[in-house]
């Protein structure tokens, strides 16, 4: 049975942001690892004193429970941990939901300085739909320097997509509020391996939450099929 590794983005619940995902992967013949990456899961405060190293550790724990020939799909900054995987790990494919290769907030990359006064930061207006936005399951807030370190994850990652041989598929969110669609489109021509790009539409940045969620995750497993097929 092929297997599949998800990789949650920053403040992410680990198996609640898939929405229908998991469930069409194992109705689809898939073996479904859906594992918290460390500070995530619980509260907020779980993420004081996380490294981006951690990050990259757990990525890796993950993959070494895997058979040869899995598929990793990230989410946000699970798209950088999947570029990073895919780089030195060569899996059979790899999707990347809207990777976080840039912010669309203006102040990010001045995390590193306003952590020194600023300790923690709202969640994002992740989900397009308002009713769906109620259910949310992401921290509502979270550490600065936790952030800090996402950010140097987003400032590695263009040295590791030209090492990525893997076929990939990158998905941008249509009304995506928290990643930009330049940063998106970067991270896909980034990629050295064979690459398909799409479009969800009506979408936010947590496309598997929001209205279009259902046709969302057929696109990935159908790529998912016909890929490793």
């Amino acid at each position: 049975m092929p297997q599949v590794l998800l990789l949650h983005g920053f403040t992410s619940h680990p198996v609640k942001v898939w929405g229908p995902l998991p469930d069409r992967l194992e109705r689809a013949g898939f073996e479904v690892h859906a594992p918290a990456l460390r500070g995530h899961g619980g509260k907020p405060e779980d993420l004081s004193g996380v490294r981006a190293e951690d990050w990259l550790d757990d990525v890796h724990r993950a993959a070494a429970n895997l058979e040869p020939g899995y598929a990793v799909v990230g989410l946000s900054m699970g798209g950088l941990l999947a570029a990073y995987l895919a780089a030195s790990d060569d899996p059979a494919a790899m999707v990347a939901l809207v990777p976080a290769l840039g912010f669309q907030n203006p102040l990010a990359p001045l995390a590193p300085f306003l952590s020194r006064v600023i300790k923690k930061l709202p969640g994002t207006d992740s989900v397009s739909d308002p009713e769906l936005r109620r259910n949310n399951p992401n921290y509502p807030y979270f550490p600065t320097a936790a952030f800090v370190e996402l950010l140097k994850l987003s400032r590695q990652a263009p040295g590791w997509l030209p090492r990525v041989r893997a076929p990939s598929l990158v998905i941008q969110a249509e009304y995506d509020r928290v990643i930009p669609k330049a940063a998106v489109r970067r991270y896909h021509d980034l990629l050295g391996g064979p690459k398909s790009y799409w479009l969800a539409p009506a979408s936010g940045h947590d496309a598997l939450l929001d209205r279009n969620a259902e046709l969302v995750a057929g696109k990935i497993v159908e790529w998912l099929r016909e890929t490793m097929a």
